[in-house]
């Protein structure tokens, strides 16, 4: 038996949904829990990115500079 959807995942899944019937992709069935990950892990960063904006993109900025 699976556990119940956060509200989270449900909200992400629905926004996966959109998004690639928009776009017209489809991602096989074997990726989609990978896909899936990357979208709940980005929603969390811009989370935290919201909230601590310049600490955050003080720590963040060696990783994007050249």
């Amino acid at each position: 038996m699976n556990p119940p959807k956060t509200d989270a995942e449900m909200s992400v899944e629905h926004y996966m949904n959109y998004l690639f019937d928009a776009l017209g992709l489809e991602v096989r069935e074997e990726w989609r829990a990978d896909v899936k990950n990357y979208f709940l892990l980005s929603a969390r960063m811009a989370k935290v990115l919201e909230a601590h904006p310049l600490d955050m993109t003080e720590d963040l900025a060696p990783v994007f500079r050249p």
